[in-house]
């Protein structure tokens, strides 16, 4: 049992690592106060950081998973590990418990990890809402190719993508026969980023905007992960 608890612990403790915060710092940007550290780093920083940043946070997501099951610990722990690196990234230790990422890009790590049959499915809404917000950016009216692989603005589509996508693991689990507790852990996995969306600098928002309709932004944020639309 304590080791279960010291390995699940120590994969919170690897997905709070701030790879994007040191990034930004050694190029002179601090980023704890953006909405978005993956775009912040490829549109104010550069694309080689960007790419970066996104990769470490896809690739981190099944190292602790794909340890556990390569040291032989049972499926709840090869599960919780994975939750436990996304809520690393969500919620850093490092960073105070603030300034964290969305989990999404991790999130789909760990799925790969998990049950990749599981992610081929998912994958489906998050690849049409990322080319449906590519279409976008490169018709819009920016001067230069550059400007818009920027992707300035912002976008319904990706979150949307993202949400269908996230919701849909945990049926798509149980219709392939996975084990149970691969189909929790994705119900899990849902939960969090619904609890991250939700949450995230709430308070600052709601304090900036006394009159703001909570149930609106609550509801933004549910969809677009964003306060406004």
């Amino acid at each position: 049992m304590l080791v279960d608890i010291v390995f699940v612990v120590g994969a919170y403790l690897f997905g709070s690592l701030p790879v994007l915060y040191w990034i930004g710092m050694l190029k002179g940007f601090d980023l704890r106060q953006e909405d978005d550290m993956h775009q912040a780093l490829w549109r104010k920083v550069g694309f080689i950081e960007g790419s970066a940043g996104v990769l470490w946070d896809i690739f981190k997501g099944p190292i602790p998973p794909l340890i556990a099951r390569w040291l032989g610990f049972d499926i709840l722990i090869v599960g919780l590990s994975g939750l436990a690196v996304v809520a690393g990234q969500m919620w850093p230790i490092f960073l105070r418990f603030d300034s964290g990422e969305k989990g999404n890009t991790t999130g789909l790590g760990v799925t790969l990890a998990i049950s990749p049959p599981t992610l081929a499915i998912a994958a489906i809404p998050i690849i049409i809402g990322a080319l449906w917000r590519i279409i976008s950016s490169m018709r819009g009216s920016a001067a230069t190719t550059t400007e818009r692989l920027k992707f300035s603005g912002v976008s319904d589509a990706m979150p949307l993508g993202m949400l269908v996508g996230f919701a849909s693991l945990s049926p798509a689990a149980w219709l392939l026969r996975e084990d149970p507790m691969v189909v929790w852990t994705f119900i899990g996995l849902f939960a969090l980023l619904v609890v991250r969306r939700l949450t995230a600098k709430l308070r600052q928002d709601l304090k900036s905007d006394p009159r703001a309709n909570t149930a609106s932004i609550l509801k933004n944020r549910f969809l677009y992960d964003r306060s406004y639309h």
